[in-house]
């Protein structure tokens, strides 16, 4: 009975200590991929520099917004003595409600309560690994393995960190070190997309961009966070052109911007008579709503698609908006339009 239990014992022995051993290597690798390539960990400042280029422009060190069909490239000069470089995706949580002043249906409704602090992610974009030049970005290489509601990889607004390694010591790029009260620092590499150069495709750039009741003309300009109108503005000045520091809210835009036509929604669906698009709204008209025993205007949006082409405005047709959420397609039919509506048609 011993001599036949032996190589059992022994195969039991050996089973174990491979396992101790994998379990202490895999524990080891995962140490040290952790100390040495997580950018939160990096105690130096920062000094590499992201640069970009469009469609073979020049090199440039600043932020970037492109129309999609455009190609873009990035790169870090090489520091002498480097040997490996990462690059980083930094991800905001637009799936969470955030907010400088209290939501309307809060105590003490307006009240501002301070910078609302945004919850980011870092991970690595592993395509681009050791790579000093990225030859073309991809929708691909943005894509994650449990996005966050509202989140896209194909269009919107992305942050990238990059970090070199020189031996024992790292250098990197800006991240969320350099964070402050009113969120992202303008030092974080920004790399915008957007559908095209109309109103709307200049609204698309701010997909990703955290939804931040209260936001102010400094966060919604930069792409930090923002609510229903200061979406709708800062993407007005990026399609113009011009920037400028006034902050709106919807009653605001519904006393200063023209106006094309006032009607009652109800379900999503016009309460007498018919609204035609082309002629009555048209897409990137914004659609302003006071809810039903209101004394104001709350809610605004802009017209994005007649979903199911009948040339009339109906409860399929496509609102793109923000607040209290990051901004994101919705049918008029889900009622977030109900009420006395007003179109307003912003001009260049």
């Amino acid at each position: 009975m011993i001599v036949a239990s032996r190589p059992k014992f022994m195969h039991f022995l050996f089973a174990g200590l491979l396992a101790v051993f994998a379990f202490a290597l895999l524990n080891y690798c995962l140490g040290q991929e952790a100390d040495e390539w997580e950018p939160s960990s990096i105690s130096s400042n920062a000094s590499l520099k992201i640069q970009s280029r469009v469609d073979s422009g020049t090199w440039k060190s600043s932020h970037v917004s492109i129309n999609r069909d455009q190609k873009i490239e990035l790169r870090v000069l090489k520091p002498e003595g480097a040997d490996e470089i990462r690059w980083f995706q930094i991800v905001a949580d637009v799936s969470k409600y955030y907010k400088n002043a209290n939501h309307p249906w809060e105590k003490d409704p307006y009240k501002w309560v301070g910078f609302d602090e945004i919850d980011y992610e870092v991970r690595e974009i592993t395509k681009w690994r050791d790579k000093w030049q990225v030859p073309q970005v991809e929708p691909d290489d943005f894509s994650l393995i449990n996005p966050p509601k509202f989140y896209h990889n194909d269009v919107g607004t992305f942050w990238i960190q990059a970090e070199v390694r020189i031996g024992k010591k790292r250098l990197r790029s800006a991240g969320l070190k350099e964070r402050t009260s009113r969120g992202m620092a303008l030092s974080v590499f920004r790399l915008t997309i957007r559908e095209n150069d109309s109103y709307l495709g200049h609204l698309t750039g701010f997909f990703n961009v955290p939804g931040l009741f209260g936001s102010i003309p400094y966060q919604s300009n930069n792409y930090i966070g923002v609510d229903c109108a200061d979406v709708l503005v800062a993407a007005r000045r990026k399609w113009r052109g011009r920037d400028d520091d006034r902050d709106y809210n919807v009653a605001m835009l519904v006393s200063e911007w023209p106006k094309a036509v006032n009607f009652q929604l109800k379900q999503g669906r016009v309460v007498e008579g018919n609204i035609g698009w082309g002629d009555q709204v048209k897409p990137g008209d914004l659609i302003a709503v006071r809810y039903p025993g209101r004394s104001r205007y709350q809610h605004i949006g802009a017209l994005y698609r007649d979903q199911n082409a009948n040339g009339v405005l109906d409860p399929e047709d496509i609102v793109l908006h923000a607040g209290p959420e990051a901004l994101h397609f919705t049918a008029l039919g889900n009622g977030g339009f109900d009420g006395e509506v007003a179109i307003l048609r912003p001009k260049k």
